[in-house]
């Protein structure tokens, strides 16, 4: 929804400014209410002043750190300094916004998508330079994910939702998996178990392992918890202290049916190989229509796998945490299957209704 707020008056003892930094720039102008195009974020809707105040804010910071880019011939150490200094943050703060426009220098195609958007702010240029980390500066792989991700971030619809934060470090990370580095889902890391004791009494057991392997710890921990009314925590103690017993499905889907890559709701891509697959065996789902008004848990893991987060514009919430509506409602005559099936978390939607999603869809 776009905002309709009037421009707010402006405080007479600030002194405003009515210009960017850079003036010559050939994206700064402000979007033409009468040329909309055809596919737009909201943040750039014709009428949406908060929208352009926060696009401006980007574009300043964008020129900002543009034009402070040390030089190769610059002692780099003291102009950080000095420029922390004049910024007031941090050195190591400066370094990482420095970095990640460094970073924008070998994505040209997203480059160009930012100069006609404007949605990437620095907590979004430091997520892409810190993902981008794994490819080693290796050239053809940063083609690839150059145009990967600038096809991600072009919008295809009016008014469409930027991408969160979230949803770009998933993208950028489940790109890499399975186009450029397969083979690290292929090398199994060493389980590690941290045991730190509290100057409060208490102790902290942190435990570290492969996606499989801790997908399928959680999901008993889960089906425990739910047969026995109690939290996580203690459902973790009872599985490891008491004489208890869980059995557990685990949803996962592929479009290859003979790669061990797999993706899972929430746990994102795992490799099959690391789990413990004693005393297992694989289903394929069967997604068709049901005649009563609750879904199947077939129809459930397949949406699930099909929308991986709520469906709410925006919203991350993994689908394994969400409720299945229907877009028709079922006394309306809408079928109970995954065409008129979607998942939605309660907590993104106060008041939503199923035929408000349907409008958006």
């Amino acid at each position: 929804m776009t905002a309709t707020l009037s421009p707010p008056e402006l405080d007479t003892t600030l002194d405003y400014p009515h210009t960017l930094l850079i003036t010559d720039h050939p994206d700064t102008g402000p979007l033409d209410d009468g040329d909309v195009p055809e596919a737009f974020y909201t943040t750039n809707a014709p009428g949406n002043h908060i929208g352009k105040a926060g696009t401006y804010t980007r574009k300043t910071s964008w020129f900002l750190f543009r034009a402070i880019l040390p030089q190769l011939d610059d002692d780099v150490d003291l102009s950080l300094t000095s420029l922390a200094k004049d910024l007031g943050i941090s050195y190591s703060k400066l370094l990482g916004f420095l970095r990640a426009h460094f970073r924008m220098r070998q994505l040209p195609l997203v480059t160009e998508v930012q100069g006609h958007h404007w949605i990437l702010d620095l907590n979004k240029l430091r997520i892409i330079d810190r993902e981008l980390n794994r490819l080693e500066d290796n050239p053809d792989h940063l083609e690839a994910i150059d145009a990967a991700l600038a096809d991600f971030l072009t919008p295809t619809t009016p008014n469409q939702t930027v991408p969160t934060d979230a949803d770009l470090r998933r993208f950028i990370r489940t790109f890499i998996d399975t186009h450029l580095r397969p083979e690290d889902k292929e090398e199994q890391p060493q389980p590690r178990l941290r045991i730190n004791y509290n100057p409060d009494n208490t102790t902290t057991l942190t435990l570290t392992c492969d996606s499989a392997t801790a997908t399928i710890i959680a999901r008993h921990i889960d089906a425990y918890t739910n047969q026995a009314a109690t939290t996580a925590a203690q459902g973790l103690i009872d599985l490891i202290l008491e004489d208890t017993h869980t059995s557990v499905a685990i949803n996962t889907f592929t479009t290859n049916p003979d790669t061990n890559l797999v993706f899972h709701p929430g746990a994102g891509w795992i490799n099959l190989d690391h789990a413990p697959t004693d005393n297992t065996f694989i289903r394929r789902l069967k997604s068709d229509e049901v005649d009563s008004y609750t879904p199947s848990i077939d129809i459930r893991a397949y949406t699930q796998g099909r929308d991986a987060t709520c469906r709410w514009p925006g919203c991350t919430v993994p689908a394994t945490r969400c409720q299945l509506d229907h877009r028709i409602e079922y006394h309306h005559g809408g079928p109970t299957s995954p065409d008129n099936l979607v998942n939605l978390c309660q907590l993104k939607r106060p008041g939503f209704s199923s035929a408000s999603f349907t409008a958006l869809c």
